[in-house]
């Protein structure tokens, strides 16, 4: 019986093996030949996917310090831009959404509260404004309505002190016209 055997190991600069990968041709001396293919790679913590490179592993969250995070579920905060793995990771969701740290979101919620608060006085503003149009819209449609009450009030007053002025012309031509013939008849 013959083994042929071909090893290829990959190992991170602490020397830890993080991908091994084995072959094996093995000759029973009856012609028969058999292959056999082993893997065996570390898992990632926070996703479990074989990580078969050194290039797939970023090192620890910048959060925790604990979790290491591999480069299919590590991310960085939108805001601050650590890294952060599985747990660490929150997210935001207000004008946009965003991947974040604990931290940065204390702060967003802050911000999206106060934004929400001025947006509330914002809109509180805008109705005062609204009902204060309406009460002086009120209040110009009673001062018109006075307003051509008492223009009513002025033509009738005219027209019943033009009749008494014409009344008074009437008389005052009737006792110039007496005046005249008085004129005319004591010659």
């Amino acid at each position: 019986m013959r083994n042929i055997i071909k090893r290829r190991i990959i190992v991170d600069a602490s020397g830890r093996t993080i991908h091994g990968n084995s072959e094996r041709l093995t000759d029973n001396g009856n012609d028969r030949l058999y292959y056999t293919q082993r893997q065996a790679a570390i898992w990632c913590p926070n996703c479990r996917r074989p990580i078969t490179d050194v290039a797939e592993l970023t090192g620890h969250c910048d959060y925790c310090g604990i979790r290491s995070c591999c480069t299919h579920c590590q991310t960085h905060c939108h805001v601050c831009n650590r890294r952060l793995c599985g747990h660490c990771r929150r997210g935001f969701v207000g004008s946009h959404t965003f991947t974040v740290c604990p931290i940065c979101l204390v702060k967003l919620k802050q911000r999206q509260y106060i934004e929400d608060q001025m947006l509330m006085r914002r809109a509180a503003l805008e109705n005062w404004a609204i009902r204060q149009r309406q009460v002086n819209y009120i209040h110009a449609l009673r001062l018109q309505a006075a307003r051509s009450r008492m223009m009513g009030q002025i033509q009738a007053s005219r027209i019943r002190t033009s009749g008494q002025l014409a009344a008074i012309r009437e008389i005052n031509r009737m006792r110039l016209e007496y005046a005249k013939l008085r004129l005319l008849r004591g010659r």
